[in-house]
């Protein structure tokens, strides 16, 4: 799977990113008790082997959650931007390149991302390519 998002990002999505920029990829960090009920986080992984295959620079601590909410699984569409309204944040004094591969492993609809995008570009991202393995329709 690593290696297909490889070939996807190093043709067509590559002009994606800004001419000289080096992302750095950056997954959706898990909620805390599905990181301890599974014993991994699924966009981490994904994004490691990504980065090793790309030879990109892998940060999984550039986002962190802020606060506990319901699983978005479990919400209508509707209600989804506001649950993760402020859930994710830069920890204080890390500092974020221009350019930023995010991943996540599956794009319902865009609200975690979104959300993640806003930290990242609050703290200094100016490009951020928002990379899915999966897309659920509501």
């Amino acid at each position: 799977m690593a290696l297909r998002l490889h070939e996807t990002l190093a043709g067509r999505w590559r002009d994606l990113i800004p001419d000289g920029a080096s992302p750095i990829v950056v997954p959706v960090p898990a909620d805390p008790w599905k990181y301890l009920r599974r014993g991994f986080n699924l966009p981490a992984l994904i994004a490691s082997r990504l980065s090793r295959h790309m030879g990109l620079p892998f940060d999984p601590l550039a986002l962190s959650r802020t606060r506990e909410r319901v699983p978005q699984a479990r919400l209508p569409g509707f209600l989804r931007r506001e649950n993760v309204e402020g859930a994710f944040r830069v920890p204080r004094g890390r500092k974020i390149p221009p350019a930023i591969l995010l991943l996540d492993d599956v794009f319902t609809s865009g609200a975690t991302a979104e959300a993640c995008a806003r930290a990242l570009k609050c703290a200094g991202a100016d490009s951020i390519v928002v990379v899915t393995v999966a897309r659920a329709v509501p």
